[in-house]
């Protein structure tokens, strides 16, 4: 990544993406947190007092984002200050993310995905907030790129990288913590016989286990219930698991106001009570939701692509930000911009990502970071549907996606050689496409949605 430096074209892409990520954070230096942003900033606080993890309104929030901001507290005396961090990051994400992309389908192909992520205004603006979204997206590369190192290793010990990463990002996220057979079968892809393969698959998985057990233990103890990293599933359960239909918080696409929210859950089972132990309420929440799930099941297969187009809506939090009028001193005509270049960003990485892995992906990546969205979606399909929780992945699919921009003719052609894998990749690619058409118009008030 060092040597990342010395490449021009490359230099100029980590330039461009600190200038564009600084200034919104020195233009927009006090504005105020929203929501989860303030709820990260308490639980920050709580850890720097001394009050270790605690429960907001019954849920229980994986801890590594909260400590990195009680960090940044202690260390510049500012809750914002997790943004430095998070420039530091996002920059060192573009040759990182051109290192990934470059080992696959070459330089052309690997300077492409660096300057995708450069410039997309989502990411810039993930950077410039208190969401853990930066952090994430950056491990999910770090591990991708230290599973590589390991495949083309002799050493056991190469698997202790992408495993601490890996527990790392159960720390961030609970939803990762069920990734551990991804990173096992891309360590052994190609290499079942090798026994190398299997002990670096050994060695990264006790890496991931030890590197969390230590909270777990915490956590387990403090709540008197098991505790891995967070205990956020039954909340979610509620949210889209119930007779209303499942609840985001995107612009456009969900219920953003308290009054919207109450009106929009006076129906179906009420939430559980509110006892003190987030672990416990949890608890209930999911044996709610998976009872519901059984006296419902067409209902809970029906709203499968409705949550998928929830998470794959054109739009992000940028949206809602700017539509807010949050990042003021923006003209109108500036806002309108920066929100067709949201819209259009989203279909270029998802859309050219899917028609990259179909026609021109191979090997341990193409498998590894197809299991990973795979995985992610389905935990969405199953839940609730929210744009923030598909930005750590859209790196993963710019690489594909590089490979399709830099070799457009090449790569169509290959998807229409009439193969099984090129038939599949149509029906997916159209119907990505569809799903994502669904909520277009929520980011214009005036377009409103296609009924």
């Amino acid at each position: 990544m060092f040597a990342s430096w010395k490449d021009l074209a490359l230099r100029k892409a980590m330039i461009v993406a600190f200038v564009l990520r600084v200034v919104p954070m020195l233009v927009w230096i006090s504005k105020p947190c929203v929501r989860d942003e303030c709820t990260y900033v308490d639980l920050g606080r709580t850890l720097l007092a001394g009050g270790g993890m605690i429960g907001t309104h019954g849920w229980l929030w994986a801890p590594a984002y909260p400590a990195l901001l009680a960090l940044h507290q202690w260390l510049f005396k500012l809750p914002g200050s997790v943004e430095i961090g998070q420039l530091l990051v996002a920059v060192a994400c573009v040759p990182m993310l051109y290192r990934l992309t470059e080992g696959e389908y070459g330089r052309k192909a690997g300077l492409w995905a660096a300057w995708a992520y450069t410039l997309n205004p989502t990411f810039i603006f993930y950077t410039s907030s208190i969401w853990s979204e930066t952090f994430y997206l950056a491990l999910l590369i770090g591990a991708m790129l230290g599973l590589r190192a390991a495949r083309v290793s002799g050493s056991p010990a190469r698997g202790v990288l992408p495993g601490v990463l890996l527990g790392t990002c159960v720390l961030f996220r609970g939803v990762a913590t069920y990734m551990l057979p991804v990173f096992v079968i891309v360590l052994v892809w190609g290499r079942v016989r090798e026994s190398l393969a299997w002990k670096q698959a050994l060695v990264c998985v006790l890496s991931a286990v030890l590197l969390v057990a230590p909270y777990s233990v915490y956590a387990t103890r403090k709540f008197g219930e098991l505790v891995i990293s967070d205990r956020t599933l039954g909340q979610m359960m509620y949210l889209g698991n119930n007779d209303f239909p499942p609840i985001t918080f995107d612009y456009g696409n969900g219920q953003l106001a308290s009054r919207a929210f109450e009106r929009a859950t006076s129906e179906g089972r009420k939430p559980c009570t509110e006892n003190g132990n987030p672990v416990t309420k949890d608890e209930c929440e999911a044996k709610a939701g998976v009872e519901w799930i059984k006296a419902h099941p067409e209902t809970f297969l029906a709203r499968v692509p409705l949550r998928v187009a929830q998470l794959v809506t054109p739009h992000s939090f940028l949206t809602r930000n700017l539509r807010w009028g949050r990042w003021q001193g923006i003209p109108d005509w500036g806002d309108e911009l920066l929100i067709v270049a949201i819209a259009g960003f989203s279909f270029v990485t998802l859309l050219g990502g899917t028609i990259g892995i179909f026609a021109r992906g191979k090997g341990w990546y193409a498998a590894g970071s197809g299991l990973i969205v795979l995985y992610h979606v389905a935990a969405i399909a199953a839940l609730a549907g929210l744009s923030r929780y598909r930005v750590p992945l859209e790196p993963l699919w710019l690489v594909h996606a590089g490979a399709f921009f830099t070799e457009p003719k090449a790569t169509l052609k290959i998807l229409a050689n009439g193969s099984l894998r090129s038939i599949v990749g149509v029906f997916v690619a159209v119907f990505l496409f569809a799903l994502m058409l669904r909520f277009l118009p929520a980011g214009w008030p005036w377009w409103g949605s296609w009924t």
